[in-house]
């Protein structure tokens, strides 16, 4: 029961985050819509960045065999130029939160894939599904495309 406890305690402060966290006009830009946790293949440390709809994005962050996906969507048009910046305030702002869940799912019994907030659009929702189907069948999350 204390390892579940620290998965809800880990994804209400992740939403706490961006429920107060200031951007520079005050706000933060983006959203939090929906949190996934999958199980990778092999450990690793990385992230990955997804561009799902015009104004939403889905950000990965692999800690150990833990892969945690984080679905945000902006009030506007998200410019691709900006993406740098972007991920780097979003890693900043979520580390210590991904880390948290991340350490409590590889604790828990978890086993497959798991959405554990969903406030996600009807693409953002197909998006992840797909993911989780990916996953339940062993196969790479990324588009692989062959040499020509």
């Amino acid at each position: 029961m204390r390892i579940i406890e620290g998965i809800r305690t880990a994804v209400l402060e992740l939403l706490s985050k961006f429920s107060t966290e200031e951007g520079e006009d005050g706000r933060f830009p983006l959203q939090l819509t929906g949190v996934m946790v999958a199980h990778g293949n092999r450990a690793g440390y990385n992230f990955s960045l997804f561009d799902v709809t015009e104004d939403e994005i889905l950000l990965s962050v692999q800690m150990g065999s833990v892969i945690v996906y984080l679905g945000f969507e902006g009030e506007e048009e998200l410019d691709e130029e900006e993406y740098p910046e972007l991920v780097e305030a979003l890693l900043r702002a979520v580390m210590p939160e991904v880390r948290a869940l991340a350490s409590a799912v590889e604790k828990s019994s978890l086993k497959g894939p798991e959405i554990l907030y969903d406030r996600m659009s009807t693409e953002m929702r197909e998006f992840v599904y797909d993911i989780i189907m990916r996953h339940l069948e062993g196969k790479s999350v990324y588009d692989q495309v062959e040499a020509a």
